[in-house]
């Protein structure tokens, strides 16, 4: 055999180093292709992924020093296994046609159904008698599905023997496994015979039979030229006999990244126990396939700091076992103290506060290495989360980024439409959904954007805000047909076209939801109901207007109406489903679905760290070393544990742990890197990931404080890049408008505003501005206490007596109507509501009526004080009853807490005590003539027994101060709001933001028109 097993040292560059090794025949003995480029053509080089074959195509062209030059034929270890390489065709083979993962998975949720469905009701307790979770709906079924069929794949690669499952779980394990093993051992017969049934093949017993194939092949028939396999750790167990067939040929090589080949024995004889070891993987390989570890050579040879870097850590990585070792370690590093110091002095470590502050570190640092011209960097994280992240902050440099992993599909712009308009479908239309679809940018309707957007925004600003509308789409067109010419005034700024445009709108809105719509009707609907109707569906949302030509369908748009014609052809398609079940079912369907991003050229690059240790780069950022995200969580997945898969044969969890410490150590060997972590993330703290923190514990204080200083700078440019010079704090605002633009007349609800917050006043009556509804509302406790407002009034004004049992049954029937007129499309809340209206309507009977006998009641009366020629005070009384000896009791009734004596008495809630000098005045009509007070009422509504009570004021007498009579409270308002009256007819009196706010914490409409949060310092606790 004239090839054999190498190895590229860490701080070597993988690809280059493997193309100048095959070009000067060090790769292959006896072939030099330098001098003879056509003779590449028969190599074959298989790498991991097709991404590093194109970073290998271009290695090959810098390497070869030619503008043109004939390439090997590069491969992806994917290709073989999927029989994409021609090596060997699949229809060659006899194999049946590999049956789609969607069939495959909908064959194994069905089974999974039925098992739910026929398990023994006591099974579902574990032994201490805690309930079991089983699958309760298809979207479970369909991720326990899909966590079976990965499960069932890696079984076929690795070549397990599921009848060792009756082996496997003892009596006394958890009831889970013991349910778990059951389905099991059906699931593994069903499935292989379901499969074989429809003439198909599973995707693992596929790829195994290409690896198996192949290998005949080459035994029976020698390829051409060289073949080589480079870059793979083998970690899968075809790859592995995809290698040692490799080697069995007379010119085959295999070309594993960073292996230790002065591992010291006990280090490698812990390593094949220790999962966890960086090289635990390919040390198994070796073992294996035979090799002596004297006979691999090496490709290539780092400088020198980089070589002495990779020692350090590959001393850090150690297995615990020989850990006893470090002290000696730390010692030669002290040592070879200068040797130490350049080793790593291209390592910086940045330690953010959270996420946000890592992600723009890692920003900061991409973006200093491009300003070296050509120069080029990698971004390296397994987390997406921290890749959006990160790829944001490039945006705001306008940095390009080529991302290798690919965006989930439900974050893509269809994807997401998708989502929203089948939970809009199947929640009866929420007004946020509603919007979202009409402002979405993919929803075209058959309608230029120039026509749709103005729309969508008329109706969600007339239709869609205020009470939530029920009855579907057909509600939205039937709000708008009752607008009429008056929402069409110019301060307005509708005018009829643009209510027109709205309707059409409308009109093409429900059109394009009604497939979804007729399958949510449906009794018994079928994922292939559903799946075939939100296609038609999306088609109608995103369709372009008649005679414009439709765009080239986007990555996503193709990829997830390819899931869903997959899943609606599959022979189990007709997999019942409710309409609850629809939008989990769709996110089931595509969460896990990515979405690659079309090529680029560009000079930074985001991947993961397995082809991060191929592709070249002048500065490598490892983003997320923390516990947790890097290494990811170890996770043995629902359907088996950790001695059952013991048992099985199956790879420990662990591995994934040992494949991260390489990929870590990999990393590092590049010449400039930048670590980088969080303290918080999700706003809990964090623990750096255990590789970084033996690093650091190897080398010790002094020389971590040095990488750490390396780094600091990242986290300070990050700090302070939004910095901007001090400005001078934006002053309360004090509007003073002229005369002529102030409030003739006020009612005495806004009185208290006027003395708390007067730029309400001037924002409200004199800016005409209001608050916007919020997008479909539910009725809140204003909505409560209007009601029980207007359902005691009509009592008052229709019921004369007696108070008793016939009142109270008076009363709540009058509820009754109101109740079920108000809140029929809120049967939740009038369940929460309707109880406690019948607990105060026996209270206001019996507790509040009966003991009082007025001469007469009035209920919302109306009445109004002219305190100068130019300013009006209006009020409207929820109720003033007429006593026997002429004087007026007004009543006030509170859904909420009422002020105490004190606050009325000083003046800060001056309603009630206005509303008695209007009727001092005389200005309430109905009362006949003016009428004194004699007594202020609250009565507090809180529908709970005990809780419900009368409040009255008669005066206050303050511990330590002369008590104050009714008399002196109403006199005292009155003059007080004349004086305020005369103060805001002086032009250079303003309306100040805030001036005496009740509590600090309060917040007002209009606050962010003030400007509140800019020129305010108050604390947000206390009151003032």
């Amino acid at each position: 055999m004239s090839g054999g097993v190498f190895t590229i040292h860490p701080g070597a560059p993988f690809l280059a180093t493997l193309a100048e090794a095959l070009l000067d025949g060090r790769l292959i003995a006896g072939r030099t292709y330098r001098d003879d480029p056509f003779a590449l053509a028969d190599v074959t080089v298989c790498l991991p992924t097709r991404r590093a074959g194109v970073a290998l195509r271009q290695a090959f062209r810098r390497a070869s020093g030619r503008g043109a030059t004939v390439l090997p034929r590069i491969l992806a270890i994917s290709d073989v296994l999927e029989g994409d390489d021609d090596l060997v065709a699949p229809e060659a083979l006899g194999l049946p046609p590999v049956i789609a993962a969607a069939e495959r998975r909908l064959m194994l949720a069905r089974l999974i159904g039925r098992w739910r469905e026929r398990v023994a009701g006591d099974r579902l307790l574990t032994p201490s008698g805690a309930p079991i979770a089983v699958p309760g709906s298809p979207a479970e079924a369909l991720n326990l599905a899909a966590d079976l069929l990965a499960l069932l794949d890696q079984a076929e690669l690795e070549s397990v023997d599921w009848r060792k499952l009756d082996t496997l779980v003892p009596d006394d394990y958890a009831a889970w496994w013991q349910m778990s093993l059951t389905f099991l051992k059906i699931a593994t017969e069903a499935l292989p015979a379901a499969v074989a049934e429809r003439g198909g093949i599973g995707a693992g017993a596929f790829h195994r039979a290409m690896v198996e194939a192949t290998i005949a092949r080459w035994r029976r028939l020698r390829p051409r030229g060289p073949v080589i396999v480079a870059g793979s750790t083998g970690s899968v167990p075809a790859t592995a006999e995809l290698m040692a067939a490799v080697l069995a040929l007379p010119e085959g090589a295999v070309v594993l990244p960073g292996l230790d080949r002065d591992i010291p024995p006990d280090t490698l004889a812990a390593s094949l126990i220790d999962a966890a070891h960086p090289e635990h993987t390919m040390n198994r390989l070796l073992a294996r396939l035979g090799i002596n570890r004297d006979d691999i050579g090496e490709l290539g040879g780092p400088p020198p700091a980089l070589l002495a870097r990779a020692g350090i850590v590959r001393r850090a990585l150690v297995p615990a076992e020989v850990t006893d070792r470090w002290p000696e370690h730390a010692a030669a590093l002290d040592a070879d103290a200068g040797g130490t110091g350049e080793a790593l002095s291209g390592v910086a470590l940045t330690v953010a506060a959270n996420e946000a502050e890592e992600a723009l570190a890692a920003a900061i640092a991409l973006r200093e290495c491009l300003e070296r011209p050509e120069a080029r960097a990698i971004l390296v994280t397994p987390d997406r989360t921290i890749i959006r992240r990160v790829v944001a902050e490039l945006d705001r440099f306008g940095i390009e980024v080529e991302d290798t992993a690919g965006l989930p599909l439900p974050q893509t712009p269809y994807g997401a439409l998708a989502l929203i308009a089948t939970e809009a479908a199947t929640e009866n239309f929420p007004a946020v959904k509603v919007a979202a679809i009409l402002g979405h940018p993919e929803a075209r309707f058959g309608l230029p954007p120039a026509r749709v957007r103005p729309a969508g925004r008329l109706i969600v600003r007339k239709v869609l805000r205020g009470p939530r509308l029920f009855g579907g789409t057909a509600a939205i067109a039937a709000a708008l047909r009752t607008l009429d010419g008056a929402f069409g005034r110019a301060d307005d700024g509708d005018d009829g076209p643009a209510l027109d445009e709205a309707r059409r709108l409308a009109d093409a809105f429900d059109a394009a939801m009604a497939p979804l719509v007729a399958a949510s009707a449906l009794p018994a609907t079928t994922l292939g109901d559903f799946l075939a109707a939100l296609a038609e569906t999306l088609a109608r949302l995103t369709r372009r207007p008649d005679g414009e030509t439709e765009d080239e369908p986007t990555r996503a748009e193709r990829q997830l109406l390819s899931v869903l014609e997959q899943h609606a052809r599959a022979p189990d398609a007709d997999l019942p489903l409710r309409a609850a079940d629809f939008a989990p079912v769709l996110k089931a369907l595509i969460g896990n679905v990515l979405v690659l991003t079309p090529g680029r050229q560009a000079r930074v690059t985001v991947t993961g760290p397995i082809e991060a240790r191929l592709l070249p780069a002048d500065r490598l950022v490892l983003v997320g070393l923390d516990e947790g995200v890097f290494p990811p969580v170890t996770d043995t997945g629902p359907w088996l544990s950790r001695p059952m898969r013991a048992g099985l044969g199956l790879s420990p969890p662990e591995v994934r742990i040992g494949l991260s410490a390489h990929d870590f150590a990999q990393s590092l060997g590049a010449p400039d890197v930048v670590l980088i972590r969080a303290t918080r993330r999700g706003g809990a703290p964090t623990v750096p990931t255990r590789f970084l923190q033996r690093l650091v514990s190897l080398i010790g204080p002094a020389r971590a404080a040095a990488m750490t200083a390396r780094g600091d700078r990242f986290v300070d440019w990050a700090r302070r890049l939004d910095d901007r010079p001090p400005e001078p704090r934006t002053p309360r605002p004090v509007p003073a408008p002229p005369l002529d633009a102030r409030p003739r007349k006020l009612p005495v609800t806004d009185i208290e505003t006027l003395i708390r917050d007067p730029y309400a006043i001037y924002a409200k009556r004199i800016l005409r501005l209001r608050p916007l509804d919020g997008l479909g509302e539910t009725p809140d406790f204003g909505t409560r206490g209007t009601l029980i407002h207007d359902i005691l009034a009509d009592f008052a004004g229709s019921w004369p007596g007696p108070w008793d049992e016939t009142a109270v049954a008076v009363l709540v029937e009058l509820g009754r109507t109101r109740f079920a007129e108000a809140l029929a499309a809120h049967p939740e809340v009038h369940a929460l509501w309707w109880p406690r209206f019948v607990a105060l309507a026996r209270f206001i009977v019996l507790d509040f009526e009966a003991k009082r006998a007025p001469r007469s009641r009035h209920p919302e009366i109306e009445g109004s004080l002219a305190l100068t020629d130019r300013f009006t005070l209006t009020g409207r009384a929820d109720r003033i009853d007429i006593e026997p000896d002429g004087r007026v009791t007004i009543i006030d009734f509170k859904t909420g807490r009422a002020p105490t004596a004190a606050q009325i008495a000083a003046q800060l809630t001056p309603q009630l005590p206005l509303e008695a000098a209007i009727a001092r005045h005389g200005g309430f009509v109905a009362l006949d003539g003016p009428r004194e007070a004699a007594e202020l009422v609250h009565v507090v509504l809180r529908g709970l027994e005990g809780r419900d009570e009368v409040e009255r004021y008669a005066g206050h007498a303050p511990r330590g101060g002369d008590p104050v009579s009714l008399e002196q409270t109403i006199a005292e308002a009155e003059g007080r709001l004349r004086g305020l009256v005369r103060a805001y007819a002086d032009p250079r009196r303003g309306y100040l933001s805030r001036a005496r706010p009740f509590r600090r914490s309060d917040r007002g409409d209009y606050d962010h028109l003030a400007r509140v949060k800019e020129w305010s310092i108050e604390d947000e606790g206390g009151d003032e």
